[in-house]
């Protein structure tokens, strides 16, 4: 967990608390209900001096945010912003400058009247059930066609995702299986040399008829690990960006 910046929410365990906190809101969980889970969950961070003000300071403005602020909650984080406790991770003078106002920010939007409760969905978790050396075609912003290869799978609370390496190939035919087996994987073209990521399902009908499954598969090129992940919101830019494609 690591915080860049002074923001309640740039900071990794800030912004994992305010995600999980919509999930089971999404579920149909109670605010109070959604608490005690992850009081359980996050049971090592509550006993952390450093963590334990950043996990009641991001429930809060949460909860707030969507007009579900409990007592309990509300307390707390109060508590700690009035100690000045949280501002004790901050060594240089200026952030904790910022910090602290920050947090004078935050605690006049807790003692105010917080706004209706704001429905929340459910979060539609993915379940990529791709094998591993299955090869998948993805329509590039272009209209041409690239490769990806399964070599793995990665499994979070968002559910089960793909990790692909991208084959070195573009066009608007797709290759023999004898074609593909010898392609060569793609590499990000700077001193990272990213080959590999973790790949997010399209939702939208519209993108799902840009992934397109071959029935083919092939050996993969390198051992799943390391990878970064592209979201499908991102993804031409993603793809522009790192392997020169579009």
């Amino acid at each position: 967990m690591g915080a860049w910046g002074v923001a309640v929410f740039s900071d990794d365990l800030a912004a994992d608390l305010r995600d999980e906190f919509r999930i089971l809101v999404g579920e149909g969980l109670s605010s109070t209900e959604a608490v005690d889970r992850l009081l359980n969950e996050y049971a090592s961070s509550i006993a952390d001096d450093d963590e334990k003000s950043v996990f009641w300071i991001a429930l809060a403005s949460s909860q707030w945010k969507l007009g579900r602020l409990e007592e309990r909650t509300k307390n707390e984080a109060l508590r700690l912003i009035g100690s000045g406790e949280d501002l004790r991770r901050w060594a240089d003078p200026k952030d904790r400058k910022k910090r602290a106002a920050v947090l004078e920010k935050l605690r006049e939007q807790l003692v105010s009247p917080q706004p209706a409760p704001k429905r929340v969905p459910r979060t539609v978790k993915s379940a990529n059930d791709w094998s591993v050396g299955e090869v998948v075609g993805l329509q590039l912003k272009s209209g041409r066609w690239t490769l990806l290869r399964v070599i793995g799978h990665h499994e979070d609370k968002g559910g089960r995702y793909a990790v692909c390496e991208l084959l070195d190939w573009v066009g608007e035919q797709f290759p023999s299986a004898e074609q593909i087996a010898r392609t060569p994987i793609k590499r990000e073209a700077n001193q990272r040399g990213i080959s590999q990521f973790g790949f997010e399902d399209p939702i939208k009908s519209k993108d799902q008829v840009r992934v397109q499954r071959l029935g083919i598969s092939s050996r993969p090129g390198q051992r799943c690990g390391g990878y970064t992940f592209l979201v499908w919101p991102y993804m031409d830019k993603s793809l522009k960006d790192l392997f020169g494609l579009e």
